[in-house]
Formats: structure tokens, C-alpha cells, sequence
């Protein structure tokens, strides 16, 4: 029986999709009147960077269907029309392959506009909060050798220790900011709407 490998959650390819979409004006008029959460959606999308740079780095990989073909013929079609299309397991699963090639061509597409917003602000100052909060990098730009999250506190000591910021509160700020920026690049005028919101409810 033929098995697809979906590789992404859809929690993130729902990210993909919206940073997918085509123009600043589109996402603004697909979304009129609904809420979405830019700030979360451009998290998400820092969270899985790494991920998403290791699956368009294989396509391959990604578009890998694992099956059984040739054994079997399948009929399809509507009886109602009076009409049926033979199948075999070998054409059924170039469907599926077909599927994951599109699938790979919008996921790229979504990680090429997300790294054109990362690079956009590597040389921020803030970048070094991104790098080691969503990254999982130390300061020095390495990944991390316990190879878990930095909590704010822990983040924030480094960055002292370092001389780059004072306190949790100046790097949840920082973070912040620059969030809000790279969704503005990433998805649009409805982002910025959203980020002037958020940005003014909270004070900044």
C-alpha cells in the first residue's frame, strides 16, 4: 500500500502558505476582517528556520513517495457520467509524487521569502536575540552544546555577560521588535496593520 510522508506539521505549513502568498495586497485582501496572529505566525516560522532550510536543501528527500507499483489496477471516474479511468498503482502514485512537487515548490517559495526577511536584519542588533531565542545558537553565533531552548533568563545573562543588553525586559523588547519587523517583510500590509496594533496597545 503506498505511503505518504508529510514531513511538515500543519501548523507550519499553514506559516508556509501564508508567507506564500503572492503580494503585499493579496494577503491584505484574503484577510480583511479576519484576525490573524502575524507576530505568532512569523514565530513559528523563526521555530522551524533550521527545519525548513534542511527540507528545501532536499528535494529529493521531500518528494520521496514510498510504494508497491505495478501490482494492481484501480478504476476511477463517475458512474453518473458513464465513464471510468483505469489506474494502475504505478500511475496512482505519479499523482502523489506530482502532489509532493508542488507541495516542495510552495514550501520553497515560502522559505526563500522568509530567508530574504532574516537577511534583511542579520546585521541588527537585535538579530543576536533571533539567533539565540528562535536558532538555538550561543552567542557567538554556534549551536548550542545542551542543545535545548535558552529560556529568557538564561538569554538574557549571556547577552550581559557579553555587554550587548541589561535584563529579560530589554531582550523580550528587542525580540519583539524585530518580529514584528521581519512579519511586515514577510507578510505584508496586513502585518504592519496588525504590528501598529499590537505596538501601541503595548505602549512601544
Amino acid at each position: 500500500m503506498a505511503k505518504k510522508k508529510t514531513g511538515i506539521s500543519e501548523e507550519l505549513r499553514e506559516a508556509i502558505n501564508e508567507a506564500a502568498r503572492a503580494g503585499a495586497y493579496e494577503a491584505y485582501r484574503n484577510t480583511a476582517g479576519a484576525y490573524v496572529n502575524y507576530f505568532k505566525a512569523m514565530e513559528t516560522l523563526l521555530y522551524n528556520y533550521k527545519k525548513l532550510a534542511a527540507l528545501v536543501a532536499d528535494e529529493e528527500g521531500y518528494c520521496e513517495v514510498e510504494y508497491h507499483a505495478g501490482r494492481k489496477t484501480f478504476a476511477a471516474g463517475s458512474k453518473s457520467a458513464g465513464y471510468y479511468e483505469q489506474k494502475t498503482e504505478a500511475d496512482i502514485v505519479e499523482e502523489m509524487r506530482e502532489e509532493k512537487r508542488r507541495q516542495y515548490r510552495e514550501t520553497k517559495y515560502g522559505f526563500e521569502r522568509l530567508e530574504r526577511a532574516i537577511n534583511l536584519y542579520r546585521d541588527r542588533k537585535e538579530f543576536t536575540v533571533v539567533r539565540m531565542y528562535y536558532f538555538g545558537e550561543d552567542y557567538e553565533g554556534r549551536p548550542r552544546e545542551s542543545g535545548k531552548p535558552y529560556t529568557w533568563e538564561e538569554l538574557a545573562f549571556d547577552l550581559e555577560e557579553a555587554g550587548v543588553l541589561k535584563g529579560v525586559k530589554t531582550a523580550c523588547r528587542w525580540r519583539n521588535k524585530i518580529v514584528n519587523d521581519m512579519a511586515v517583510c514577510v507578510f505584508g500590509i496586513a502585518a504592519a496593520v496588525s504590528a501598529a496594533t499590537y505596538r501601541h496597545k503595548a505602549g512601544e
